[in-house]
């Protein structure tokens, strides 16, 4: 695989951003899911692409007020269609069926964006059409984004959820957002990676960024980078689609999805730094590793022990923030531990991440491992339920 350089998105003119200065916006979680669809398809426009959104699924916390939310903006206006599912699976089903443009010549549609939202068991019940859906890919122009809302707590919910096992299981690409403003970047991103990589693209939505808000500058939103001249094993990289699923076909479709559309899309990760190292020097013995909310959790949680960033600097404490949880980076996790003695592996629920990290550097580095138990096999961080700031400090204390 080449290293990777950066273009601009649509390879065509540079993405502009909103020409007004300072536009700033408070937003909630659902406020943001509602503007990502706009927003590309808005730089999509400006690019000479002419994309329509088609957004289906089904309500329920902590995704329950999207649909309300679609509906109040006049979603319609901006040449996207809203159609609730009758359930989960259908709506997925349906999704596939927008990736298929190329087999025709539409007189007014370069692609689709197709968005499906739900919850937890929303999201086991379609496994099957999240599979099919993202064996067979996504059209030269259009993407297709998962929302998937994430009970940890099971606050609506009959048990707690945790969606990345699925989604791995599936050759599904995960990102995990941190913030409500993440919510639009990492889905224009989402939207990116799929339309580069030919992958369908999960983002992992936690119920406090669903149910908060925050303040998001719309003039700063991330402008997405491909990587240029990407090559695998050798041979320019080209994504394709194929709806044919049958004996034989559907093993080599097995082998480009996991050889070269997963390849495609750690480098499109790459390009973009959705892995990132975010506190470091060259004296650090320990490494905290995180994704998505726990990385702010971390850093609250280490404030309050008096442990400020300049505090951990010289104790020698590096933080990382895994933006791709899924497929795996090893020369990302390689490099956030390069030097260190221990690694913390903060995450809710199970250890999908822990495990990531114990993957990567077996055999290339000699750090200890610790997250859900502590070296001597006591229970560390928790696995059940939600983590906030203060099970965070009260575990690194």
């Amino acid at each position: 695989m080449t290293k990777s350089e950066k273009i601009d998105q649509s390879a065509a003119k540079p993405v502009k951003n909103p020409v007004k200065q300072g536009n700033l916006q408070f937003m909630t979680g659902n406020d943001a899911l509602v503007h990502l669809p706009i927003e590309q398809l808005r730089r999509d426009n400006e690019n000479g692409l002419r994309t329509k959104g088609f957004i289906t699924g089904y309500p329920g916390s902590p995704m329950g007020g999207y649909d309300m939310a679609l509906h109040r903006a006049k979603i319609e206006q901006y040449d996207i269609i809203q159609k609730p599912a009758q359930n989960e699976e259908l709506g997925a089903t349906s999704l596939l069926g927008t990736q298929m443009l190329d087999n025709f010549d539409p007189d007014n549609t370069d692609g689709v964006l197709g968005i499906w939202y739900g919850k937890g068991p929303g999201a086991d019940r379609s496994g099957d059409a999240f599979k099919h859906g993202n064996f067979a890919g996504t059209s030269k122009h259009g993407a297709v984004i998962i929302l998937s809302g994430e009970d940890h707590e099971a606050k609506s919910s009959s048990v707690p959820y945790q969606q990345e096992f699925g989604f791995e299981h599936s050759g599904i690409p995960v990102l995990f957002p941190g913030s409500v403003a993440e919510f639009i970047d990492f889905g224009l991103h989402a939207a990116a990676m799929s339309r580069f990589s030919g992958c369908w693209t999960a983002m992992k939505l936690v119920a406090p960024l669903c149910d908060g808000g925050e303040v998001v500058d719309l003039d700063q939103l991330a402008v997405p980078n491909l990587p240029q001249n990407f090559e695998v094993e050798g041979r320019a990289f080209a994504k394709s689609t194929d709806f044919n699923f049958f004996p034989v076909l559907n093993v080599a479709t097995e082998a480009k999805l996991y050889n070269e559309r997963h390849e495609a899309v750690v480098a499109y990760a790459r390009a973009n730094g959705l892995n990132q190292i975010k506190e470091s020097s060259s004296s650090d013995k320990i490494g905290i590793v995180t994704a998505g909310k726990s990385c702010s959790d971390a850093r609250a949680a280490m404030a309050k022990l008096g442990l400020h960033a300049a505090t951990r600097a010289k104790k020698g404490i590096r933080l990382a923030k895994v933006g791709l949880l899924t497929p795996l980076d090893e020369e990302v996790f390689r490099e956030v531990t390069d030097g260190l003695d221990l690694i913390i592996g903060s995450e809710e629920k199970r250890d999908f991440l822990e495990r990531q990290v114990a993957k990567a550097i077996a055999g290339h580095r000699s750090a200890k491992i610790i997250g859900k138990r502590d070296l001597n096999g006591a229970r560390l961080f928790p696995v059940e339920g939600g983590m906030d700031v203060d099970i965070v400090t009260d575990r690194m204390a």
